[in-house]
């Protein structure tokens, strides 16, 4: 079940990842690199790499 709630977590980070990305493409583009909001794109990388980590704990 464990297993099952990760990926669905995973795929969701996934996504928000590259929704963010596309954000942060138009705001570099409009602002420069110094008046960007990173956060869109590195939360859910963050939660993409704790929920793998996560996974890779259970398979042990």
């Amino acid at each position: 079940m464990k297993k099952k709630v990760c990926i669905v977590i995973l795929i969701l980070a996934i996504i928000g990842l590259l929704t963010g990305i596309s954000y942060l493409v138009e705001g570099i583009g409009a602002r420069g690199f110094g008046g960007v909001n990173y956060g869109r794109v590195i939360f859910p990388l963050l939660i993409g790499v704790i929920t793998v980590y996560f996974l890779k704990k259970e398979k042990k």
